[in-house]
């Protein structure tokens, strides 16, 4: 029996798409599947041990190195306000990995690629979500401008009040920053090794302006790592294909939803983050987040 013709090209386009995509979900589950247990256990033994040196060895292990870094501060005001740039812009930091996911996005049509793209990016979101809510959970450990007994001299650019509220470990921005290269990687290992030696710097600067002991950023590492390797999964996958099908019916609401995702992961929800500090601090008549009392 003859089908009737359709004659716009859109429709005739995305019935003729679709099947492809139901064709290429058996495979890009399994890789998934088979990917995931090696750098599970990894990303937790790097996460552990570092809670464990932040928790036991700061001062022997990790003081040292902050004060070898804290004797350049205060020298060069150039310099200084390089560091700055890198630690407060997010036209240097989020939004570089983003625009590489996009450039990966438009890069390839293959449903195996775009799912492992779409399950990465909401890793790295979740990551990020996972380790501001360690840093208000866990016991309060200082910041390094805020540790006394390291005499941290502020860098050029840095308020001696900044980030005095919540603990440090694991890094949030370590933690998006290093999920969203391990995605990169996945994809073009070239541009993912590029992402992650911009991300080492970004947090190198976090740690030389006193916001980061090392245990903090290498913790994220093992969080990012942790939260990547949760998402390929065959169930996960799954809802990774179902989207891209829609996206393929539903172009115009999915790139909208797709950008605001992105937008946000860019900025690490720093809008969202206000919005709900606002409301908290309306409902219960104070800065939640400043801290005990």
């Amino acid at each position: 029996m003859m089908q009737p013709f359709s004659e716009n090209p859109a429709a005739a386009s995305s019935i003729t798409e679709a099947p492809a995509i139901t064709q290429d979900r058996p495979k890009v589950n399994l890789a998934a599947s088979l990917a995931a247990p090696l750098p599970l256990a990894i990303g937790g033994a790097l996460f552990m041990s570092c809670a464990a040196i932040a928790a036991m060895r700061q001062r022997e292990w990790e003081y040292p190195v902050i004060q070898a870094m804290n004797a350049y501060a205060d020298h060069s005001a150039l310099f200084d306000r390089l560091m700055h740039a890198l630690t407060t812009r997010d036209l240097l930091q989020g939004v570089i990995f983003v625009s590489l996911l996009w450039y990966l996005w438009f890069s390839t049509a293959e449903t195996a690629d775009r799912a492992r793209l779409i399950t990465g990016t909401v890793a790295a979101a979740c990551a990020g979500i996972v380790s501001r809510m360690l840093q208000l959970v866990l016991p309060t450990h200082l910041r390094p401008l805020h540790t006394q007994a390291l005499g941290f001299v502020l860098p050029v650019g840095v308020t001696p009040d900044a980030l005095n509220h919540f603990n440090s470990f694991p890094s949030d921005h370590g933690a998006v920053f290093f999920a969203l290269s391990f995605v990169i990687y996945r994809e073009r290992r070239a541009l993912g090794l590029a992402a992650f030696a911009w991300a080492t710097e970004l947090d190198v600067a976090r740690i030389y302006e006193g916001y980061h002991f090392p245990s903090d950023i290498v913790g994220s590492i093992g969080l990012a790592l942790i939260m990547v390797s949760l998402f390929d999964s065959y169930r996960i996958h799954q809802m990774a294909c179902r989207v891209i099908a829609w996206q393929h019916l539903r172009r115009a609401p999915f790139y909208l939803l797709a950008f605001l995702l992105t937008y946000q992961i860019a900025t690490l929800f720093d809008d969202v983050r206000e919005i709900g500090r606002g409301f908290a601090s309306a409902a219960f008549h104070r800065d939640i987040f400043s801290g005990p009392g």
